[in-house]
């Protein structure tokens, strides 16, 4: 539901060489492993919520539902109080601030833009990457609020909003998914939710303003 750099406990070289290609570090253990939680979390919300029929308003699967909205909330909390915070803290900033660079995207595909747009001139984000973001945070959010009213209210229409806010939820969880594991394009990246690294080619090809920043980082 996710600041901008590498992880501070990351090598300082700028690349590992694997057979002929070089990959580049991109995201700490923290990063990753808070990326991982929080998304088990939110599926077992959505789904244990679909699942909740007839225990609405009590039974195992309801308090399965209750806990998994709480982990969200645990998991982050834990990440930051035991992890790498300074690198989770950097990579959520970098995730969530639109900086000049996302401005000049959108301003080069304005009708009549009079240059192209700077194919991957990206900082450790791009524009869709962060718009994406910030959707999924305010979903989530509407879920969690318009669930506690709909709890406090019984189930009955305190909460009406809490379908739609899930249905958006999924939706959004679904495109998430659908660019990590489906998309060629953007597959690639999933290597560095998984492996905490990245071909270089690709950075250079999708994210070259954040390589230029590791390399200049790693040359001081």
């Amino acid at each position: 539901m996710s600041s901008p750099g590498t992880s501070s406990t990351l090598p300082a070289a700028v690349a590992t060489t694997r057979g002929t290609e070089d990959f580049v570090p991109r995201f700490g253990l923290t990063e990753r492993l808070t990326h991982w939680w929080t998304v088990s979390m939110v599926a077992a919300a959505l789904l244990t919520g679909l699942g909740l029929g007839d225990e609405s308003t009590s039974g195992p699967m309801l308090i399965a539902h209750v806990a998994a909205v709480a982990l969200i909330g645990l998991g982050l909390l834990t990440a930051l109080v035991v992890g790498d915070t300074h690198s989770l803290l950097s990579a959520t900033y970098h995730l969530f601030r639109f900086d000049r660079r996302d401005a000049d995207w959108v301003r080069a595909h304005l009708p009549h833009a009079d240059r192209p747009a700077a194919h991957g001139e990206w900082g450790m984000f791009n524009p869709g990457q962060k718009v994406l973001a910030w959707a999924l945070t305010l979903a989530v959010s509407a879920v969690i609020y318009t669930g506690i009213v709909s709890w406090g209210a019984g189930g009955e229409g305190g909460g009406s909003g809490h379908p739609a806010a899930v249905i958006v939820a999924m939706v959004l969880v679904g495109s998430h998914i659908f660019m990590a594991v489906v998309n060629p394009s953007t597959r690639p990246a999933l290597a560095g939710m998984v492996r905490g690294r990245v071909r270089r080619s690709w950075a250079a090809e999708h994210h070259a303003g954040w390589l230029r920043d590791v390399e200049r980082r790693a040359r001081r």
